[in-house]
């Protein structure tokens, strides 16, 4: 163990050893996020319903990691107000990993895994190497009966502890009106797009917080030449990785672009290993995965099915089968049957059922 983790748990061990006369205020819910410092997809959904039916006292821990030695200090005093925040609160909402709950979680408080993603295309969490495990959770949702026993592993829970709502940001993505206004909104914005034949380029990162991350991307320069004109890309890479900038006029850097807007303007999506491709899917729409490293992926990583078996879409290894692949875009026959198995709930009431677990976790 480093030595500045070692520094951090006794001053957050002696923190909470202080703070022995915090309990948990009964009306209190805390959402707790270390990837953005403002409310977005879950969380805003979940929040604005919450508001409207008035019932709870709501906080918000909200903090984005910068690697700079003034991020770091700002991080671990992060840390130590999240621990307070913890205490006080009847129930806390996560949607990523979080240190605090996983080594100083006290018995009095309850905590909402929502995750931030569909599902889990490649192992995460306690299914892979980390630095500490990842425990307690009270419960954790996720889209489908197939990823109960996939997040029962990865987040340390009992698969009864997985709950098959959906995802409140589905009701957004499938909202008709939502997708009007989202496509006149990035149509102003990139009038040249309107004209074009729009990719979508949204890939994860390869690599994790301890060792870095990176990007397996392809020559979108190339590609676009290949292809001609009447093609755009629109590439949004994962917020975890430094801002990537392609030097090509048909090439789009939307990285503060809205990743469903996104989708709903674009004709054809190539990801890899993201779970966007289980969002994307319920938009009837092709994809292509573009995976020049599956074997070493498969070592090392790991997924949680059978990737090549199961994606709605051409499997390219290289730069060559992806241009071909472009050119020859089809919807998956088996489109159905992937989101029957793997994303099930589109019926616009995701949130619905989310605040009524809420609620059930409050009571308890």
């Amino acid at each position: 163990m480093k030595i500045e983790k070692i520094i951090l748990n006794i001053v957050l061990s002696i923190l909470n050893g202080l703070t022995f006369f915090i309990h948990p205020k009964q009306n209190r819910i805390t959402f707790i996020s270390m990837t953005a410092d403002h409310l977005t997809g879950d969380f805003y959904q979940i929040d604005q319903a919450l508001k409207k039916e008035g019932c709870y006292d709501i906080h918000y821990d909200l903090f984005q990691i910068h690697k700079t030695i003034k991020g770091y200090f700002l991080y671990f005093i992060n840390l130590c107000h999240q621990l307070i925040q913890m205490k006080q609160s009847k129930l806390i909402i996560l949607n990523d990993n979080n240190y605090i709950v996983s080594q100083f979680k006290p018995k009095e408080t309850k905590v909402l895994q929502i995750w931030h993603a569909c599902g889990a295309i490649k192992k995460f969490g306690n299914q892979i190497e980390r630095s500490y495990p990842i425990q307690g959770y009270d419960a954790v949702l996720c889209s489908a009966p197939y990823w109960k026993e996939v997040y029962a592993q990865a987040f340390g829970v009992n698969s009864s502890q997985v709950y098959v709502t959906g995802l409140p940001r589905i009701d957004e993505l499938l909202d008709p009106q939502r997708q009007k206004t989202q496509k006149e909104m990035l149509y102003a914005k990139y009038p040249m797009i309107k004209e074009k034949k729009c990719i979508l380029y949204a890939p994860t990162f390869r690599g994790n917080m301890v060792k870095g991350f990176q990007v397996a991307s392809f020559d979108m320069g190339k590609v676009l030449d290949a292809l001609g004109d009447e093609y755009c890309i629109l590439y949004k890479f994962h917020p975890l990785l430094p801002d990537i900038q392609i030097n090509h006029l048909r090439a789009i850097d939307c990285h503060d672009e809205d990743l469903y807007a996104l989708m709903h303007v674009s004709d054809v999506l190539i990801s890899d290993y993201s779970s966007v491709i289980l969002d994307y899917s319920l938009l009837n729409k092709p994809m292509i995965a573009y995976i020049d490293d599956v074997e070493e992926y498969d070592q090392t990583i790991g997924f949680n099915l059978d990737y090549r078996k199961e994606f709605l879409g051409p499997v390219c290894l290289n730069e060559r089968e992806l241009i071909d692949a472009l050119k020859e875009v089809y919807i998956h026959s088996d489109i159905s049957r992937f989101q029957q198995k793997y994303i099930i709930h589109k019926d616009g009431q995701n949130t619905k059922r989310v605040i009524e677990k809420i609620h059930e976790l409050m009571r308890g």
